[in-house]
């Protein structure tokens, strides 16, 4: 009987939470039809997967199992499963990295699978020194710390499940309560989903712990131990906090970019339509057609040997007008800037920090403005190049403020007039 009312309020919760939290929607975004991911339990990449990505999470499977120990290897399995099932074929982005369908799994599991191999590094480098590999573990709990160094790369991103709405009819799924394969065995029809508008870049790392009761087990935590909890929650807390002191957070932020530097290539390439892409030929369609001027006094883009320096923020505001006549939308200033870096079309150092100074000519002497810097053939048509007016150029690395490290480099090129053109849309 108790059961019952139990089961009953908990009905009359699902009910009041579902319209507490409805609003409406304009989903845009279909999704692959059902069934997903796999039940609990199941070993991950499988026939429900499709075959352009089963070979690749089955590989990323076998090579995470490999690294493990045979004390933690059946426990892996099984958290790999519950990974699946939670976030089953969703994607780790809206229009960023691991963009496409199963792209938040194969991330996932790539970024667990780089935190074995640099805990494998640093233990083969702690029994040739002797020395402590730092205040996390000791000699003697090494599969612990391997296994910790698994879940933190497997859940780091789990916050990004609640960065987006999923909707079935007049459903709405909702990552706390349930997985996302749960969801789908209720609803059994195809949803959508939507990136919500409101998001803020990074804020996810401050929930992904929310998300680990759908992953950790009474066995995983009797074997990581529980006093290791809140090293855990604390390192996909600060997985994208730069100059943080954990030593687990500060490896599972550079894993975890190096991991989307990685797949910046390919995604730049599969789709064509990406915020960076549409940012990138807006550029060059506005310096062939005389928009965004080049090397002249005052220009918003000046060249210099194989580089191009893009002032910013005046020639994203140009970018920004042009785009809007086809209602295209970039994002902000600074997250677009990271794009660029991830993407390594802009020089940037390891931070990603890429806006550069660079020093120009002006009226009254030389100016300094801010700017990013592209190689030339990127955004400026190799047909005018030879038009482009002289100009005096000196771009100052990074280190620039340090004694002793400024880099100029100077360019003379032979004065001509830039024609000017109508842009076409």
């Amino acid at each position: 009987m108790i059961e019952a009312a139990v089961a009953g309020w908990r009905k009359i919760c699902r009910q009041i939470c579902r319209q507490i939290f409805r609003e409406e929607t304009n989903p845009s975004l279909p999704v692959t039809a059902c069934p997903r991911g796999q039940l609990s339990g199941a070993v991950v990449g499988m026939s429900l997967l499709p075959p352009e990505r089963e070979a690749v999470i089955k590989d990323l499977t076998r090579q995470i199992l490999d690294l493990l120990s045979p004390d933690s290897r059946d426990l892996g399995a099984a958290v790999i499963a519950r990974v699946q099932e939670l976030v089953g074929d969703l994607p780790a982005s809206a229009d960023h990295h691991h963009s496409e369908p199963y792209g938040l799994l194969q991330h996932s599991l790539g970024v667990g699978l780089k935190m074995l191999q640099e805990s494998e590094k640093m233990l083969i480098t702690k029994g040739q020194s002797g020395a402590r590999i730092d205040a996390l573990h000791a000699p003697t709990d090494t599969p612990q710390w391997q296994y910790l160094c698994l879940l933190a790369g497997l859940s780091h991103d789990l916050g990004k499940l609640l960065d987006i709405d999923v909707w079935a009819r007049d459903r709405r799924w909702f990552p706390l309560h349930e997985t996302y394969v749960e969801f789908l065995r209720q609803v059994k029809t195809e949803p959508v989903l939507r990136w919500k508008e409101r998001r803020v870049r990074g804020a996810h790392a401050h929930v992904s712990s929310w998300l680990l009761s759908h992953l950790l087990t009474n066995a995983d935590i009797d074997f990581i131990g529980l006093e290791r909890l809140p090293q855990l929650t604390g390192a996909l807390t600060g997985a994208h906090t730069h100059g943080q002191s954990d030593p687990l957070g500060n490896l599972l932020r550079r894993l975890d970019q190096k991991s989307v530097e990685e797949a910046a290539p390919e995604w730049m390439k599969k789709q064509p339509d990406s915020k960076v892409n549409l940012f990138v030929r807006a550029l060059r369609n506005l310096i062939r057609n005389g928009e965004l001027a080049v090397n002249s006094p005052g220009a918003p883009v000046y060249v210099t040997g194989d580089k191009a320096a893009v002032v910013v923020p005046r020639s994203v505001l140009v970018v920004r007008e042009f785009l809007k006549r086809d209602d295209i939308k970039l994002p902000s200033n600074h997250h677009l800037y990271d794009l660029l870096a991830q993407a390594r079309l802009v020089e940037a150092d390891e931070e990603r920090r890429c806006v550069h100074t660079i020093k120009v000519p002006g009226k009254h002497g030389p100016v300094e403005l801010s700017a990013l810097i592209f190689d030339r053939n990127t955004i400026v048509p190799e047909q005018i190049i030879p038009t482009l007016p002289q100009a005096s150029l000196v771009i100052k690395s990074e280190k620039s403020k340090q004694p002793n490290t400024k880099a100029a480099i100077e360019l003379n090129t032979t004065e001509t007039h830039i024609p000017r053109a109508e842009l076409k849309s």
